[in-house]
């Protein structure tokens, strides 16, 4: 477990998202309804950032080509894409989010 502090709560409103990187590894972190929730930052369709992204009811919505991700799951819920993006556990202590860099798994298998 390799945790980092990316913000605090106020830091990031409801509905926006962040992106970190560790060891080269882009991580978008969303507000989505006051949870924080954490996944690939890039798009496994075209590559894009989905931190540009639509941010509704759990879900983000590349802005490049329309692909949906679930940000709790990473499942794909509308296409172009088709593979899952993995999820990094989020914890919160107090006013202060952490991401567990080290602990990106796919909740649901990635299709290729």
């Amino acid at each position: 477990m390799k945790l980092i502090q990316v913000c605090t709560t106020d830091e990031l409103p409801e509905g926006e998202a962040l992106k970190i990187e560790n060891d080269g590894t882009p991580i978008a972190v969303f507000n989505s309804g006051g949870e924080f929730l954490a996944v690939d930052e890039q798009c496994t369709h075209g590559e894009w950032s989905l931190c540009d992204g639509f941010i509704e009811n759990g879900e983000v919505e590349c802005p490049l080509h329309g692909a949906k991700f679930c940000l709790k799951t990473g499942a794909v819920l509308a296409p172009p894409a088709s593979r899952a993006l993995r999820v990094f556990p989020v914890k919160i202590e107090g006013d202060r989010v952490y991401v567990d860099v080290e602990g990106g798994h796919y909740e649901v298998e990635p299709v290729a």
